[in-house]
């Protein structure tokens, strides 16, 4: 093998990038990921179907969702308030619930999936116990408030 490849499949160990020899893997099999984070990305778990994965966060955008594609991101909160047209009143946070990871609808290889997210408020009372939803199907189904944003986040 050539030293000076440039494409092909790759591992990363130690911030050392090494031609990886491909292994036959069953359907479904997690592969391990080493990854040292050069740039200092704020790396956040959230929850995805009552798993939890990891995201990085590059902050707040503007986008237009019907000229975009959005995937739906739901944060659990115990209040939150939005401006007429979605957006967080200027000078508020919602109010989350202490130790809830955000739920994502899809992750990466799939259909509905994007970089760009677009928040939904799940708004619970205040003895919610945190991680309970994990998913969004439970969020859809808690029959709590369900507040969607203009608030967008990559």
């Amino acid at each position: 093998m050539r030293k000076d490849r440039t494409e092909g499949v790759w591992a990363i160990r130690a911030g050392t990038a090494r031609a990886k020899q491909r292994k036959a893997r069953k359907l479904g099999a997690v592969e391990d990921l080493d990854y040292n984070n050069p740039y200092r990305f704020k790396i956040e778990r959230v929850w995805f179907e009552g798993h939890v994965v990891f995201a990085t966060e590059q902050g707040e955008l503007e986008v237009d969702p019907k000229r975009v594609k959005v995937a739906q991101e739901y944060q659990v909160v115990y209040s939150v308030k939005l401006t007429p047209g979605g957006r967080l009143k200027k000078g508020t946070e919602p109010d989350r619930v202490p130790g809830q990871l955000n739920i994502y609808d899809s992750i990466p290889g799939m259909k509905k999936y994007s970089a760009i997210w677009q928040f939904n408020y799940v708004v619970v009372p205040r003895d919610h116990k945190a991680n309970t939803l994990r998913s969004e199907r439970d969020c859809l189904a808690s029959g709590y408030p369900i507040h969607k944003s203009r608030v967008f986040e990559n």
